[in-house]
């Protein structure tokens, strides 16, 4: 009965990592950080030997903690049986990417540094500010050229999967028309506004007090006050930690007073103090995205890479699996 309910228990929670997975963003998820939550379990300055390279507990740590606090902030805190299971599947992962990387050094792929400029590039739009982008890196407890390594080996790994699976996939004309008619939706957007805000409660005594407020807030933003970071000062609901930022929302998404602002001011300017049901608030437009009609001409070619990933994700467990029967894999916990 006891392995029953601990197969049971290692089910659930592998099932709770792979939803946690798929509901953060692509680059980061941007959720608050307690930094009294750290992992329970001990783990081995060295967790593995891979062709007698060293994986240390390093490199799995951050990713560990940041699940133990996921789930605390949740309410349901990981047993250290469940702490274990999320740190043998970070493990793995990282054996998958060593053993990738050295396979990219054996085809002796390079990857430019303009490149991955492009791509840290790409990655800092998906943020309101450098500021923004500093603080998430620095909840990830890393630094610019640790996280410039990390997106290097990206790429290189991309390229090894591409070389070594991309050969013998052909995505037909049929196939990309196939999938945009399915998917047309997909391809259509209307227009977008980025904002932040600044949100202050009225008191018992009115509005007053909460105007006043906002007007020096406003004051010191016309003298150059970062936003974000008077919202994280000031403002007073739960995008506070945030800078205040929204994130993209169409018009329809947004109660009538904020989207008309929203949408008639210019990238970059504020509004000026208006009221919804939540108290007195001002927002900064920081970023837009045009309305796009996509038809299957302009979209064609994004369809294929992406037809053509699937088929490489499709192949790329049995193509692990074959590297790692021929590696030398020796894991300590």
């Amino acid at each position: 009965m006891k392995r029953l309910n601990l197969f049971k228990t290692l089910f659930v929670l592998i099932l709770m990592l792979f939803w946690a997975a798929l509901s953060e963003s692509p680059v980061w998820a941007h959720s608050g950080h307690d930094h009294a939550v750290k992992p329970t379990i001990a783990l081995p300055e060295v967790l593995a030997k891979v062709n007698g390279a060293n994986i240390k507990k390093s490199s799995i740590w951050a990713a560990l903690t940041r699940t133990v606090k996921r789930y605390q902030k949740r309410g349901i805190p990981l047993t250290q049986d469940q702490e274990k299971v999320a740190a043998k599947k970070y493990l793995q992962d990282q054996i998958n990417r060593n053993l990738l990387l050295e396979q990219a050094n054996q085809m002796g792929i390079q990857v430019s540094d303009s490149l991955v400029q492009a791509e840290l590039e790409s990655v800092k739009k998906k943020f309101s500010s450098e500021k923004e982008f500093q603080a998430e890196l620095k909840k990830r407890e890393l630094t610019l050229d640790p996280y410039r390594q990390e997106l290097k080996d990206d790429l290189l790994i991309d390229a090894v999967l591409r070389r070594e699976l991309a050969e013998g996939i052909n995505v037909t004309d049929d196939q990309v028309e196939t999938y945009f008619k399915k998917n047309s939706n997909r391809f259509s957007s209307t227009e977008q506004r980025r904002a932040s805000v600044i949100l202050i409660k009225a008191g018992a005594k009115g509005d007053r007090e909460a105007r006043q407020t906002l007007r020096k807030i406003l004051g010191r933003l016309k003298k150059g006050g970062d936003f974000a970071e008077l919202a994280q000062l000031h403002s007073q609901d739960s995008l506070a930690k945030r800078g205040g930022d929204l994130g993209f929302f169409t018009k329809d998404r947004m109660f009538g007073p904020f989207a008309k602002l929203a949408f008639q001011l210019k990238v970059g300017e504020v509004s000026a103090i208006f009221r919804t049901q939540h108290g007195l608030q001002i927002l900064k437009v920081t970023d837009k995205k045009a309305a796009v009609n996509g038809s299957l001409v302009t979209e064609k070619e994004n369809i294929r890479k992406l037809l053509l990933n699937r088929e490489i994700d499709r192949k790329k467990k049995p193509y692990l699996e074959t590297l790692r029967k021929k590696a030398k894999i020796k894991i300590y916990f």
